[in-house]
């Protein structure tokens, strides 16, 4: 008997601890174009601009766009190719972003919202 409890505790303890994903990283490759198009997209959320990379960070994940490459960091698979499918609703009004999980970037300052 004892070792069918100790058979359910581990196959409870297995369960619990493998329902955690690994964060996730998707990488698309980019034409010319295609990046000049992502990139009026993105500034539109007011992303953290580096040079000629843009980071866009969202309450579920972080997109990355740099020459060349559109990446997008998230918890898990399902919700970066959320984010990645939903990218294109930047192009509707702001008041409806946050249905898409998207949102602005508000870039901080000693305390101040700019």
């Amino acid at each position: 008997m004892e070792s069918m409890d100790d058979e359910s505790s581990s196959s409870w303890f297995s369960r619990l601890f493998k329902s955690r994903e690994k964060p996730v990283l998707l990488e698309q490759r980019l034409s010319r174009e295609a990046y000049e198009d992502y990139r009026k997209l993105l500034m539109k959320a007011r992303p953290e601009v580096d040079g000629s990379k843009l980071t866009l960070r969202l309450s579920n994940g972080v997109v990355e766009l740099e020459r060349g490459v559109l990446r997008v960091k998230a918890k898990n698979r399902k919700t970066a190719e959320k984010i990645l499918r939903n990218l294109h609703h930047y192009e509707q009004p702001p008041s409806i972003w946050p249905a898409y999980g998207l949102s602005y970037s508000l870039k901080r300052k000693r305390g101040t919202v700019l």
